[in-house]
């Protein structure tokens, strides 16, 4: 990949150019394991318009990996929903793949939990509800997914993570980053392998067992955000789990094969051990000070077998908004608007000087790898 861009000049600097559209940079964001992320505008003849984010991704290494990145974008082209930050173009320029997304304005749920530890309490259930809800909706839009001829895309999204959520400045969730979305469609490349994509800490037992994935690997993973919402405790990082995994010996050959693309908090074969270790009734500890209401559903988001499990995005998100009342929401952007701004406004107070961690102002910046699990 090519260095990050010097800071603009008085001279705009040109990205690329689409039809009579070109996109000016603003910054450089930042890099992650598939490329470099940008803050631009479009600007049309003499107009500025408004901010984008730009993914300018790895040129593919071969002409399969080309046909790979060209199939999975042109998957996620199609997601048209309100909680989905949207793809506008994926265009190729000078060899390397450009992506041109929404900009979200506001601060993601890893931002929002570093604030949350903190203040030393965890987010609040009805808030929680409300988020989980909305990304649950957006899951079950692109899972369900289908082509022109009406087959199903079979779309996963495989990264679904507090880095991946946002929640804009007058409180409405979006969903981001597709890029290592998966897909069942027949005929479709397979990129299963032991290489593993996306944030690790957040992945299903199954994809970390290199078993077959559908749509109920991604609703584990937000079953794995909602339990940091309202705990301030991430999964694997429970003692029981650390416990189990050290009492276990060493990784099997499954396990000592795998790989991630991006850094985690622990390398992925341990990861992979924490997983097969995690049990029901960890979760249940992890719980115990939840409403019961609360507590069920966390539980039932976290069983090992997907049969288990809630069955679709649609299902999550109806238990969601029984909790939190009916499809009345009696929580709904304006109160998640005012929580943050609480909760900020608590972890500012209780820092006494301390670093704060910084607000996010894109759908896509890049945080340099996941994090070890807040205390």
């Amino acid at each position: 990949m090519s260095s990050p861009p010097e800071r603009p000049t008085s001279k705009p600097v040109i990205l690329f150019s689409s039809g009579a559209t070109s996109y000016e940079l603003v910054r450089y964001l930042g890099s992650s394991s598939t490329g470099e992320v940008l803050l631009a505008r479009r600007r049309y003849a003499e107009v500025l318009g408004a901010p984008v984010i730009i993914k300018r991704l790895q040129e593919p290494a071969d002409a399969v990996a080309r046909a790979r990145l060209l199939e999975e974008f042109k998957l996620i082209i199609q997601l048209n929903h309100p909680c989905i930050a949207q793809v506008f173009l994926v265009r190729m320029h000078e060899g390397s793949p450009y992506v041109v997304m929404e900009h979200v304005d506001g601060i993601s749920l890893e931002s929002l939990l570093n604030f949350s530890a903190m203040r030393r309490v965890p987010l609040s259930e009805e808030f929680a509800a409300y988020v989980v809800a909305e990304v649950a909706d957006a899951l079950f839009h692109a899972h369900t997914l289908c082509d022109s001829q009406g087959r199903p895309l079979g779309i996963i999204h495989r990264d679904v993570s507090p880095r991946n959520i946002h929640i804009g400045t007058r409180g409405h969730v979006k969903l981001t980053d597709f890029s290592v979305a998966y897909s069942t469609m027949e005929g479709r490349l397979s990129t299963v392998g032991p290489l593993l994509k996306g944030d690790i800490a957040y992945s299903s037992p199954e994809y970390l067992m290199l078993q077959p994935l559908d749509a109920r690997s991604d609703l584990f993973s937000l079953g794995v955000v909602l339990l940091e919402l309202v705990t301030g405790r991430h999964l694997l990082d429970l003692p029981e789990v650390e416990e189990a995994m050290l009492l276990a010996g060493p990784p099997s050959t499954v396990q000592a094969a795998l790989e991630s693309e991006e850094q985690s908090w622990v390398p992925a074969p341990q990861m992979a051990m924490r997983m097969e270790r995690f049990r029901s009734e960890h979760v249940e500890r992890a719980t115990q000070t939840l409403s019961a209401p609360m507590r069920a559903i966390v539980t039932r988001a976290l069983q090992r077998e997907p049969p288990e499990r809630f069955q679709s995005g649609k299902e999550l998100r109806d238990e969601l908004w029984s909790f939190l009342g009916g499809q009345g929401r009696c929580f709904g952007h304006r109160e998640a608007e005012r929580e943050i701004s609480r909760v900020r406004g608590e972890a500012v107070r209780r820092g006494s000087g301390a670093e704060i961690p910084e607000e996010e102002s894109s759908s896509n910046t890049p945080d340099g790898g996941s994090r070890k699990p807040r205390p």
